[in-house]
């Protein structure tokens, strides 16, 4: 089976705009909005009257688009993950826009987990110029190893407010090759860096004369000439189990229900059901479309097997041979810690793989995160013999963890369906962590 790439744009674009705290991200998404002629006549009107709607400079404030709740606006802040949809004639958009405050590093992990793309904003009026080593926020750092661990296929490096710098070039470049560090100590895949003022419109739907020194694309542009792959990284089909109905004409078709993850799934396919191992033939594949003799990755689906098969909310279909996948209890994995009360190393705790729900623990931390150089730094154990006991919200780790039950894991980078988790504090319901296998 073949990876998914969509060309042609069949699908919408989907990117989260994140960064530091007011660097600019919901005026970006208001620009975009407001020069891609994608908000209603009403909506214009909303905003013009909106109290608060002109900004310092006289300007109409287009952060008030995705800024909606009034207690933001009272702060200045955005505290949520707002979502917005647009369209050009060439591609369709929808946009998470992800607070920059560090207590909500949460929502940025939240809106990235459907995202393919990454727009991360550099104010570059917090940026000492001054100094002879250019030093990016660590909010910035951060945004940037958590799209790195999310998997997004791109990223894009949004340099803000360049007019209150002139759109001095060679600062410009500073920037990026500071970004260019951090993205080389991370791992990131390519970054494309853009000059731009979000404010004034420079360099967000188009280049004007102030930034004609640039030689690459404005962002609307470059977004709409992106292609990207629905499997984010994998190319055999999955599908977590949500439900078994029975057909009420016939007791013996029992119908599974999921939705398709990362390459296509047709009639005849052969499969196989972990944790059990059985196997079986892809007999019929209903849809939305109706019954079809190929499903899509990213559709809801329902199934229905050649055999009987013992299946049950919480397993895995995936495509092949059972002796293909290993099941795995115990594994390495990356940590991004999300619950106020910090990490204990040794508790139980409750984890979502798919759609299964089990115990688990982590059994040791070996690394984390510095954001200081972006450099992963190991970890030394304490007198009581539990490294890192300070691990809090927003702290990148590394870890061991070890399930109540062996799973079907796979790295994320080889398998984003396979390689994530959710993790659960049992007793506040608080979601503790996402995690990445490695």
């Amino acid at each position: 089976m073949s990876t998914a790439i969509f060309r042609g744009h069949a699908r919408p674009l989907r990117f989260i705009t994140c960064g530091s705290v007011d660097d600019g991200k919901s005026t970006l998404i208001g620009r975009l909005l407001y020069d891609s002629k994608a908000l209603m006549v009403d909506q214009l009107e909303s905003l013009g009257k909106a109290r608060g709607a002109q900004s310092q400079s006289g300007k109409l404030d287009l952060s008030l688009v995705t800024d909606g709740l009034e207690a933001e606006r009272e702060q200045g802040i955005t505290i949520d993950v707002a979502y917005r949809y647009f369209a050009t004639p060439k591609r369709k958009f929808i946009i998470a826009d992800a607070p920059g405050h560090e207590q909500y590093t949460r929502n940025m992990v939240t809106g990235s987990s459907k995202s393919d793309v990454a727009v991360l904003l550099i104010d570059v009026v917090k940026l000492d110029f001054a100094q002879p080593t250019l030093t990016l926020l660590p909010q910035t750092k951060r945004h940037a190893a958590l799209a790195g661990l999310l998997g997004l296929q791109h990223i894009v490096v949004a340099v803000n407010k360049m007019d209150a710098i002139n759109f001095d070039a060679a600062k410009f470049e500073r920037v990026v090759n500071a970004f260019g560090e951090l993205a080389a100590s991370l791992k990131l895949n390519a970054f494309t860096a853009i000059p731009m003022s979000a404010l004034d419109g420079d360099g967000v739907v188009a280049h004007t004369v102030r930034t004609s020194w640039f030689q690459g694309p404005a962002l609307l542009p470059h977004l709409e000439s992106l292609e990207v792959s629905e499997a984010r990284g994998g190319t055999t089909a999955h599908i977590a189990v949500q439900w078994v109905t029975r057909d009420e004409s016939d007791d013996h078709l029992r119908w599974v229900t999921g939705d398709l993850a990362e390459s296509t799934l047709a009639v005849g396919d052969a499969i196989s059901v972990f944790p059990s191992g059985a196997s079986a033939i892809v007999g019929a594949i209903r849809t939305g479309r109706g019954l079809i003799d190929s499903a899509k990755p990213g559709e809801a689906v329902a199934i229905r097997f050649d055999r009987q098969v013992d299946i049950a909310r919480g397993d895995w279909i995936i495509a092949g041979n059972a002796d293909a996948q290993v099941l795995t209890q115990k594994t390495q994995a990356t940590i991004a810690w999300l619950d106020n009360a910090p990490l204990t190393v040794g508790r139980r705790y409750v984890v979502r793989h798919g759609s299964r729900w089990l115990p688990a623990r982590i059994s040791a931390i070996s690394a984390r995160l510095d954001l200081a150089n972006g450099q992963w730094q190991d970890t030394v154990a304490n007198e009581t013999g539990n490294p890192f006991a300070d691990v809090n919200a927003n702290d990148l780790v590394r870890a061991e963890i070890e399930f109540a039950q062996a799973l079907p894991l796979t790295a994320f980078a080889k398998s984003a369906a396979l390689g994530a988790f959710v993790m659960v504090d049992p007793g506040t319901n608080a979601t503790a962590a996402a995690g990445m296998i490695h």
